[in-house]
């Protein structure tokens, strides 16, 4: 194919989406605006540990990545592990923290005088006036979380539920509400959040009580380095792929409320034009289920890290989101196999948050107005995850640059500088637009047409792919089971080639192709990698091969099937 050829399919495409601006919509700076270039280091105060070497290291790198002027690197001597003492955290962290930013004119407080009560001695409240900055970027070697103080004993706390009378919290948490905390919030059990669901994000100050706080950590010091570098560059060439969203379907009403975030992040990110899969089966993703390009996840509820994000097989995309909800799904941060946060950074996930301590279900973070806020109301990460928590002051620790902020452009712009640029990222975008006009005009076939005849598709195994789901639910299933075989042709990932190959079998399937199907799941059984679903897949293999004739070769399917459903050993 010419250059030229792809070019003007690209533009009279993209030119062809302008009258669907108003009715799209798009998260960021709107549909006409030229690309604002997004670094934001002159909102940031960055905290290291000088007790470990590794912990400079992860702010020096931050604040070339993000321009933060050096007077704005705080280093405090902390303590070397994950967890901190109440009153470690005050006089090694809270306390010098607050100093530290009062001598570099970071932050004007006025000292009020709180008279002594019957229960309670008189204290000096320190009010937030104002701050030159929002976020603040707590890196690599900071303690963790704050063990309980059986000894903190605080006035009016006889209106708490007694499982909410703690004073464990995260460190990161602690960070958040810290103008609060300064003027005399209590420190026991979580502090209700008035900026929950805020579509306001400049809200969000240390004036107003809150600081936005995001943390570069996990299992190795390189890994936290890299979580600003994969946000930076989802910023400036999109964060593309696929979503993948897994309910527990159940039926408990004290639970119901998680199935139902995930489920509205399901439908945010699927109304944003992503392709998305919604697992609606009780127990988590199954080990080898084909999770190719993923640009978004959440589910529940596994205590350690499971099924194909256990085998590495998952494929994240640069920049990508991903949420597991556990009350103690971010215990450490050290390790790369244990609870979720941790493994989930070393996977490659660029933006996660997960709990230290116990926090009960409402006291976890809705990710689905998180991730509503993060794509259509172009909110940073820090601050789509702020605003998505019911109570500061308690278990959260977010993972990720704070000022990640992957939806500044809207769709369609992203498209344009893709397509200007000749990079291959533009085929995500596509789909994108394609799914976003499909739900607005509710015309799959005008929609299949217009793919048809887009240049790209040409050599496009993801647009293939997309060809080959419209054809299907138009019930063309011979035609769609060659666009996912055409598909193959074609570059593709290992995890996107293993589901196109099931893909297509089920489409020849339900067109009558009985030999085409059994080929497709013959060689899809003997490709690499674990099948999600291997005993389905030998049970499909025995009935084709003995419909087809093939005795001897349905004979050995099933002895592979039976060989998976035997009783394992006592």
């Amino acid at each position: 194919m010419k250059r030229g050829e792809v070019q003007s399919g690209r533009w009279r495409w993209l030119l062809g989406w302008a009258v669907w601006g108003v009715v799209l919509g798009g998260g960021g700076t709107g549909w006409g605006e030229e690309y604002d270039p997004w670094v934001g280091g002159g909102e940031v105060v960055l905290l290291y540990n000088t007790a470990v070497p590794e912990s400079l290291g992860v702010a020096e790198h931050y604040a070339l990545r993000r321009g933060v002027p050096t007077n704005r690197w705080i280093g405090l001597e902390l303590p070397t592990g994950e967890s901190i003492t109440r009153q470690q955290f005050v006089t090694q962290l809270e306390r010098p923290l607050v100093r530290a930013l009062r001598d570099r004119g970071l932050v004007q407080i006025r000292d009020e005088i709180r008279p002594a009560t019957e229960t309670a001695p008189g204290s000096i409240l320190e009010v937030v006036t104002d701050a030159p900055f929002r976020c603040l970027v707590v890196c690599y070697g900071v303690p963790l979380k704050i063990g309980e103080d059986a000894a903190l004993q605080e006035a009016g706390i006889e209106g708490l539920p007694e499982t909410l009378r703690v004073n464990r919290a995260a460190v990161d948490a602690e960070l958040t509400a810290l103008p609060m905390l300064l003027a005399g919030a209590p420190r026991m059990g979580p502090i209700g959040n008035r900026f929950f669901g805020a579509t306001n994000a400049s809200v969000l100050h240390p004036r107003n009580g809150v600081l936005v706080v995001g943390r570069l950590d996990g299992p190795t010091a390189e890994l936290a380095r890299g979580l600003v570098d994969r946000a930076i560059e989802a910023e400036r060439h999109g964060l593309v792929g696929r979503g993948y969203f897994d309910v527990r379907s159940i039926g408990h009403p004290a639970y119901q409320v998680g199935d139902q975030w995930i489920s509205n992040a399901w439908a945010v990110v699927s109304r944003y034009g992503f392709d998305t899969h919604l697992d609606r089966e009780p127990g988590t993703l199954p080990a080898g289920f084909p999770m190719s390009h993923t640009a978004f996840y959440a589910g529940w509820y596994d205590g350690h890290v499971s099924g194909p994000f256990q085998g590495g097989t998952v494929e994240f995309t640069p920049g990508a989101v991903g949420y597991h909800l556990h009350s103690f799904s971010a215990a450490t941060l050290r390790a790369a196999d244990r609870h979720w946060v941790g493994p989930l950074v070393a996977a490659g996930v660029t933006a996660t948050m997960g709990m230290v301590h116990e926090p009960y279900l409402q006291g976890t973070p809705d990710v689905g107005l998180c991730f509503a806020r993060l794509l259509f109301s172009g909110f940073t990460w820090g601050e789509a995850a702020l605003v998505s928590q019911r109570f500061l002051s308690w278990q959260l620790t977010v993972v990720g640059d704070p000022l990640y902020r992957p939806f500044r452009m809207s769709a369609l712009d992203r498209a344009k500088q893709l397509a200007a640029a000749g990079d291959g990222r533009l085929d995500w975008l596509l789909v994108s637009l394609y799914n976003r006009k499909r739900e607005a005009s509710g015309d799959a076939a005008g929609v299949l047409k217009e793919l048809e005849e887009e240049a790209r598709l040409r050599f496009s195994a993801i647009l293939q792919e997309k060809r080959g789901d419209l054809l299907g639910d138009l019930g063309r299933w011979e035609e769609a089971g060659g666009a996912y075989r055409e598909a193959l042709r074609w570059p593709t990932s290992g995890q996107q080639r293993r589901r196109l190959q099931w893909l297509a079998g089920e489409a020849y399937e339900k067109a009558g192709r009985a030999i085409d199907a059994y080929e497709q799941y013959r060689d899809l059984a003997g490709g690499p990698g674990a099948h999600w679903a291997p005993a389905m897949l030998y049970e499909r293999l025995e009935g084709l091969a003995s419909g087809l004739g093939r005795g001897e070769e349905a004979r050995r399917w099933g002895e592979e099937r039976n060989r998976l459903q035997a009783p394992s050993a006592p």
